[in-house]
């Protein structure tokens, strides 16, 4: 009885550590067709902010949600860079 005791202990850390760690939704640039994630990883909805972190260059930028559209398989989200106001098409998986 000692030993799962003792065992439990760690795997509980560690299921409260997983817990706590932001995971990330996978997609791509419509327009450069670079990989990016979003942060956090569920559908936003407009005027929702989301960080985007691009692959590519290993930046993160937060962005303002300008809207969202969900085809069969995608979703598009369009969000606004605060920094220079450009506007980006991410298509996402479907959840």
């Amino acid at each position: 009885m000692k030993h799962i005791l003792l065992l439990s202990i760690p795997l509980c850390t560690l299921c409260l550590l997983a817990a706590g760690t932001a995971l990330a939704w996978d997609g791509f640039d419509a327009e450069t067709t670079a990989l990016i994630a979003i942060t956090p990883d569920q559908v936003p909805t407009k005027g929702d902010t989301v960080d985007v972190r691009n692959y590519e260059d290993d930046s993160t930028e937060t962005c303002l949600v300008e809207s969202v559209r969900r085809n069969k398989r995608t979703i598009e989200v369009v969000v606004r860079t605060p920094q220079d106001n450009k506007k980006r098409t991410l298509v996402m998986e479907s959840l």
